[in-house]
């Protein structure tokens, strides 16, 4: 349960081993409470989790994929309540990314929409349950600026990416007056290890902003929110750009980093 004060005590990461994700439950959690990291790699796990440690904040890890049936999702949600008591947040941290050119054949493509769609909409479905159930908590929902306008080269993440937020944001709307609720993340292009080397685009962040953003979010009543937030303006604008000039802006930059190509967990 939050603190007197509202703030939270027990964040759950699926996703543990995500940058982006830790960042935000670091902000969520500065000096006490329980923060659950689950994910594939456990000794990934255990190293973030030893690094995450304070005096009064508790860190510890569970077995989490993306790509396992949806009941494993359930189990680990129960499993973490049973052991921690109510999930105040959620933080769905999820994702590959992978050029087009890299998905050779039909089932590398189907990992990549287990990874980035099925999984993750799974696992929005079965954290609602649970939050609708305990009549409060939040889920945080990391999506991207490439679900709003989907590149070539990157087909499948972008459309991945849109039917998920979608999807959560849909999810977010039915549980009005449940004392539970979605938020949406964008982020741009977000210094990770995995757009280390990549050339960077206007607008470039850190995870620590993107942290602070959704830190921000979470004292209000947004469904979605941008990081950074002059992002929700300019992707506001290229949404209205005829499909021909769009692409020629594209094509004109290919070979940068997207707006959104950093935006994976």
């Amino acid at each position: 349960m939050r603190d007197g004060f509202g703030r939270p005590q027990t964040v759950l990461l699926l996703g543990g081993t995500s940058e982006i994700g830790q960042a935000i439950a670091d902000r969520l959690l500065p000096e006490t409470g329980t923060l659950i990291l689950a994910g594939r790699d456990q000794a990934a796990l255990a190293r973030a989790a030893e690094r995450l440690t304070r005096t009064r904040r508790e860190v510890t890890t569970l077995h989490y994929d993306a790509l396992a049936p949806a009941a494993a999702t359930v189990d680990l949600l129960a499993v973490a309540a049973a052991r921690h008591g109510d999930l105040d947040v959620v933080v769905l941290a999820v994702g590959v990314l992978a050029d087009e050119a890299a998905l050779a054949d039909t089932s590398a493509v189907e990992q990549a929409m287990h990874t980035n769609l099925l999984g993750p909409m799974l696992a929005v479905h079965a954290t609602a349950t649970r939050l609708r159930a305990q009549g409060h908590g939040t889920l945080v929902v990391l999506s991207s600026v490439a679900a709003m306008r989907t590149r070539d080269g990157l087909l499948s993440y972008g459309v991945a990416k849109t039917a998920l937020d979608v999807y959560a944001r849909r999810i977010g709307d039915s549980l009005r007056g449940s004392g539970a609720r979605v938020l949406v993340v964008r982020p741009g292009h977000v210094r990770t290890r995995m757009t280390a080397g990549l050339p960077e685009p206007p607008f470039a962040t850190d995870v620590r902003n993107v942290a602070a953003r959704v830190g921000r979010a979470l004292t209000g009543r947004a469904a979605v929110t941008y990081a950074p937030a002059v992002l929700g303006p300019v992707m506001t604008a290229l949404r209205l750009l005829p499909a021909v000039v769009y692409r020629r802006l594209d094509a004109a930059r290919r070979g940068d980093t997207a707006l959104g190509k950093g935006a994976a967990s």
